[in-house]
Parts: structure tokens; C-alpha cells; sequence
């Protein structure tokens, strides 16, 4: 089978390494470094989110877009946000102003765009994705930044931003996860444990 993507224990220099948040139970915490951190950089340092602004999350209802909702609403964004009916209330309760299916209409000043094939040039403002699409802005692809890691866990320790587990589920089955995934049948963040 090659290269596993999931293990058990992992070696990682002590440098790159930062406090789990004390709020949540620790396997919670690993759903927030790799979502946590692109929503962070696609809200702040692409985006550039500011307070007072129009903000469209394009696919709120994953892990990313859950964290990316909160984000700009944290920097006094008006946030309106896709998702599909099963993350509509979810979505909500992570603090979206409007909830839209997808295709939404208006102008933004910044899209955040999760959705793979969005046709959201249209809808104005600095776009930035994470997925392939007709985006002209940014394609955001994360990288480590210890800080905003800290950052964000004191903002889940401070009860700020929340940790979207949906589901929990074994490593064996692992395997069906990512199929569910690929086929865009999950929500907010699925933690896997031993």
C-alpha cells in the first residue's frame, strides 16, 4: 500500500511543536493544526479580513470553512456563508450571519472558497481558495506557523473559536472516512482514534 497518511505516534522537532488546548480532549485538538491554520490564513493574511466587511465562506459546513466562519466573524466580518442543508444548523451555530445554498449571489469584499469547481469570479472582492476553481486571486496552501497555532488554541481555551467534531471513528476505518470525504458526505471535522 505504499506511504501510510495515518499512524499512531509521530516524531516532530520540539521547535515546531505547541501547547494542546487544556478545553478540549487531545484527540479534538489534532482536528485543529491543519484546518485551523488554512482558515486562518486564507481569512487573515489572503483574505485580509477586516471588520465591517461583506465576507462569503463558499463550503462553511467543512472543517476549514467551520473555522473560517468563526474567524471572520472574530474580525468583525458580516458572514455569509454556503453549506448544504444537513450543515445549515451547524453552520449557524458557528456564528454565520446568513446561511445560502451554493450558486449565492451579491457582492463581497472577500471569498473564501472551499468548493472545487466554484464559479465564484462574479461575486467581486479578493478571493482566495483552497480548491482548484475559477478563483483569479489566491490558491492558499498552508504552511506551518507555530504562533498562529498558539494563537488559535488560546482562542479554543478561551471558548472564541470551537472545534467542530462531527464524528469519531477508528483507524480501520480510515478508509471509509476519506471515501465519505472524496465524495463530499461529511461535515465539520471527523477525528480518528485507535
Amino acid at each position: 500500500m505504499g506511504r501510510r497518511a495515518a499512524a499512531e505516534y509521530v516524531v516532530a522537532p520540539a521547535d515546531r511543536l505547541v501547547d494542546a488546548p487544556t478545553s478540549i480532549p487531545l484527540a479534538d485538538a489534532a482536528a485543529l493544526p491543519l484546518a485551523g491554520l488554512t482558515a486562518w490564513q486564507m481569512v487573515f493574511e489572503h483574505a485580509e479580513v477586516q471588520a465591517g466587511q461583506r465576507v462569503l465562506v463558499n463550503g462553511a459546513g467543512g472543517g476549514i470553512g467551520g473555522f473560517a466562519v468563526q474567524l471572520a466573524r472574530r474580525a468583525g466580518a458580516h458572514v455569509t456563508a454556503t453549506a448544504s442543508a444537513r450543515s445549515v444548523r451547524a453552520v449557524t451555530a458557528l456564528g454565520a450571519d446568513e446561511v445560502v445554498g451554493y450558486g449565492p449571489r451579491g457582492r463581497f469584499d472577500a471569498v473564501v472558497n472551499l468548493v472545487p469547481d466554484a464559479q465564484i469570479a462574479h461575486l467581486g472582492g479578493r478571493a482566495v481558495s483552497a480548491t482548484l476553481s475559477d478563483v483569479p486571486g489566491a490558491h492558499v496552501v498552508v504552511r506551518w506557523d507555530a504562533g498562529q497555532l498558539a494563537a488559535l488554541v488560546g482562542l479554543v481555551d478561551a471558548g472564541v473559536v470551537r472545534v467542530d467534531v462531527s464524528e469519531r471513528r477508528t483507524l480501520e476505518e480510515l478508509p471509509e472516512v476519506h471515501r465519505r470525504a472524496g465524495a463530499g458526505l461529511t461535515r465539520g471535522k471527523v477525528v480518528v482514534e485507535p
